[in-house]
């Protein structure tokens, strides 16, 4: 069974090389096996790393000219990836030895899962954090959940972060749809999969270790803060999900009451820190959500995004 891992990357050496080391411990041993590192334009140093820095002995390091955004690498992985599987792992996580086998384990008996992943643990306290998530389509509303029943996968509106997915699934429904660029892309491709007759769903017994905060309040990573077109995104693609996968009834009572509310209430939250780009950018994408709702295109704005306004 051939496996290609891809660990997309940006401005995170620190991280990359963590997570690589952990994928290296893991029990993949008896697989073959490749490591495909896309690097978005990093400039803190990970651009100087050359493939033989890893110790890996089958792979490469593609590097974009220019900052393409998460969706693209992954797009470009993928296209690169010669595995009957790919498994993507964003570059801020450390992978439990197990991880990949039990993932690999299952996929192989449940030919009707085409996209799997991990359950998701904080690596600062290694308390559990995900076993699921669900889309409110009358809210727009994204939901982490933990299952405490015996059963052995949970069904998922994509799962973020770190996932396996069939080679035949992007054969056979596309891959990441790159006008999202980032934010809410998982669900995105998860949805339109199903469509094609695959399921989502994340593997109780396989673990990763997510580096972010335990700390529930949200942080300026989480509202945009950290990268200007994930503000925008957050509100833009909120809407586009709901008018694509949402019923007609959920899609208007989302437009009518919360279709506004998360602009507001995310501009409020950063208005302390006088982050008036970012209320600007999240107004932004309210509105060409907006547009979306109505013209079903979207907008030609996506591409100052892209470029990192």
């Amino acid at each position: 069974m051939k496996l290609s891992i891809i660990v997309t990357t940006r401005n995170r050496k620190e991280d990359l090389l963590n997570c690589i080391e952990s994928i290296k411990k893991a029990n993949i041993s008896n697989y073959d096996w490749e490591l495909i590192v896309v690097d978005d334009n990093s400039n803190d140093g990970t651009e100087k790393i050359t493939f033989d820095e890893f110790g890996v002995s089958n792979g490469k390091i593609i590097r974009n000219l220019a900052q393409q955004m998460m969706v693209k690498s992954r797009n470009t992985g993928a296209k690169e990836a010669r595995g009957e599987y790919a498994l993507f792992i964003d570059d801020d996580n450390i992978v439990d030895k197990n991880m990949v086998e039990v993932l690999l384990k299952f996929a192989k008996h449940n030919s009707n899962y085409g996209i799997i992943g991990p359950s998701m643990y904080f690596l600062k306290n290694k308390k559990k954090y995900l076993d699921f998530q669900k889309i409110n389509f009358f809210t727009g509303g994204t939901t982490g959940k933990i299952d405490n029943s015996e059963k052995e996968v949970c069904d998922s509106d994509g799962i973020p972060n770190a996932f396996l997915i069939k080679k035949e699934v992007f054969n056979k429904c596309g891959f990441f749809n790159e006008q999202l660029i980032q934010t809410f892309t998982e669900p995105d491709f998860a949805f339109n999969a199903l469509k094609c007759g695959y399921k989502c769903g994340i593997i109780k017994k396989a673990k990763i270790y997510h580096n972010i905060s335990p700390d529930n309040s949200l942080t300026p990573r989480t509202l945009g803060g950290q990268f200007s077109q994930k503000a925008y995104c957050l509100m833009r693609n909120r809407t586009i999900i709901v008018c694509r996968y949402g019923k007609w009834h959920q899609e208007i009572i989302y437009l009518l009451f919360f279709s506004w509310f998360w602009p507001l209430t995310y501009s409020i939250m950063v208005l302390k820190e006088k982050r008036f780009d970012l209320i600007k950018l999240y107004w932004r994408g309210f509105f060409d959500g907006i547009g979306y709702f109505f013209t079903g295109k979207i907008s030609k704005f996506t591409k100052k995004v892209t470029e990192g306004l």
